[in-house]
Order: C-alpha cells, then sequence, then structure tokens
C-alpha cells in the first residue's frame, strides 16, 4: 500500500483531478457552448425593446410571446453559425460592420463635449465648411423665343424699363415665373434659370437694364440691384451649425482611427494578379 502511493501516475492523477474541480468551481457559472442565457441584463434589453415598441408595461403572455421570438432568433442564430451559413454572405459582413462603426460612434460619444475654444479653432481650420453662397437682388422680364418682332420688342421694353422701371402688366409673371428674386442663391437662380443664366448674372453690372441674357425659357431683360458675394458665415451665427460639422467630423477620424488600428492586427494577403502591384504594395506592412 505504501508503494502504492508512491506511484508517479497516481500523483499525477490526483493532480489533474484538483486542477479539473478548481477549474469547474470557478467556472461553474459560465453556460456550455449549445446554452441560450437570458440573465437580467438580457432580459431588461428584450423588455427595453417591447416597451420602446408599444408604450406600455408588456403582460404574462407578451413577456412569453418576445421571450419565445429571442429563443427563436438565437436558435436559428446559433444553427447558422454551426453550419457556417455566414461565410461570404454580403448582407451579414455589411451588418456586423455596421455595428463595429456604431461601437467607435459610441466611443466618440464618450469624448467630453468641445469646448467654445475647440468649436473656433475648428471653425478656423474648415473655413471652406462654412461658405455662405453668392446672392442675388434682380428683376427679370422674359420674352418668349417664338414672339413676333422680338428683337425689336426687347429694345422698346429696355428703353421703357430704363425710363420708368414699371415691368408692363402682360409681362408680369409670365410663364408664373417671378418677375423680383430678392437675396436667391446661385443655386436657386440655377434651378430656375439654368447655369448660364446663373453665370451671366455673375459678370453683369448693378443698377441697369441689361440683356437680352438667355435661359430655357426665352430672353431676359434683368436688372440687379444687389450681389453679394460668397463669404464666411459669422461664427456666432453658426456656431450651432460649426458643434454638429465638429461632431460629424469627429465620429469619420474615430472610425477611421479604430479601423486603422484593428487593421494593424491583420495581415493584408492580396494574391490576385489583377489588382495592380501598386495597390497591393499600399497593402504591405513595412
Amino acid at each position: 500500500m505504501k508503494n502504492f502511493w508512491k506511484e508517479p501516475l497516481l500523483h499525477f492523477l490526483l493532480i489533474g483531478l484538483l486542477i479539473f474541480g478548481y477549474y469547474s468551481y470557478v467556472n461553474k457559472d459560465i453556460a456550455p457552448e449549445n446554452a441560450i442565457v437570458i440573465d437580467d441584463s438580457e432580459y431588461d434589453y428584450l423588455l427595453g425593446l417591447w416597451k420602446k415598441q408599444w408604450q406600455r408595461e408588456p403582460n404574462n403572455d407578451d413577456i412569453k410571446a418576445f421571450i419565445d421570438q429571442y429563443l427563436r432568433q438565437e436558435v436559428f442564430y446559433k444553427e447558422a453559425l454551426a453550419m457556417n451559413l455566414d461565410h461570404n454572405d454580403i448582407i451579414v459582413k455589411r451588418r456586423l460592420s455596421q455595428k463595429m462603426e456604431a461601437v467607435s460612434n459610441d466611443l466618440n460619444a464618450m469624448i467630453k463635449a468641445p469646448s467654445d475654444e475647440d468649436l473656433l479653432l475648428f471653425y478656423q481650420q474648415n473655413e471652406d465648411l462654412f461658405q455662405l453662397p453668392p446672392t442675388y437682388t434682380f428683376q427679370q422680364v422674359l420674352f418668349l423665343e417664338d414672339e413676333p418682332d422680338l428683337e425689336q420688342e426687347l429694345k422698346a421694353h429696355k428703353l421703357s424699363l430704363t425710363q420708368t422701371m414699371e415691368i408692363p402688366m402682360k409681362r408680369k409673371r409670365k410663364l408664373s415665373l417671378s418677375n423680383s428674386w430678392n437675396g436667391a442663391t446661385a443655386l436657386d437662380i440655377n434651378k430656375s434659370f439654368g447655369k448660364d443664366f446663373t453665370l451671366a448674372l455673375d459678370s453683369l453690372p448693378l443698377d441697369q437694364w441689361i440683356g437680352p441674357i438667355e435661359s430655357g425659357y426665352g430672353q431676359h431683360l434683368v436688372f440687379i440691384s444687389d450681389k453679394i458675394q460668397s463669404k464666411t458665415a459669422d461664427f456666432k451665427e453658426i456656431k450651432p451649425y460649426v458643434e454638429k460639422e465638429y461632431e460629424y467630423q469627429t465620429e469619420l477620424e474615430t472610425q477611421e482611427q479604430m479601423y486603422r488600428d484593428l487593421l494593424d492586427k491583420y495581415q493584408v494577403k492580396i494574391i490576385s494578379e489583377k489588382i495592380p502591384e501598386a495597390i497591393k504594395n499600399s497593402y504591405s506592412k513595412s
């Protein structure tokens, strides 16, 4: 019996049993891979989703229903993973990628709010983001291309307008097009008259009837009373917009930094002969 207790094999078995017992005790709360666990945090999450959708407290039937739905989803999800159905599924990849981006957004949201100094510095370094478009205040009188004696009509009306500044009744809102445009942006004018008309306005002098200027409607006589060139918006007036743009740009930077950090964990191998060598080399780690 004494020799039995001295056997190395027995010592090895006893040590193995102690290690197994300790591991089982420490990990007693860890569920096996085929288990679906609904703990308090999971239940609270499911309950919160249900209440957000239905705007009331659930009864027992409701609770049973959303737990059944969760279990159904988890069973099919685990079986799909076991069958490798997620492999090369572009929809699954896109959705998981979006969730990872959402994680980076959550991390960004945890960063302290920008100070006024931060916003002002961002505004000064990105003035091109806060440019106000040029605006024009003008009057226009439309003449259709198929009007008889168009050239004579244009000359006669140009002279009359110069003398009286009165637009004839028959020329008001022709084709339902407004005669007066107050502080219209280049984009608005482009949509209404076309790009060539807008470019012409940029080069015309102020306070005189000019024309004809062509558009998609026909020929126009134009009187520009004010022209404001593009400029940077005042910081104080657009501070809320600057803050939104700051948050958006910071979010993009956080996503990009997270992507680069994660990419460093992987070895990218591009072996396709169809991809140019310069592109392949850009993914090679030095």
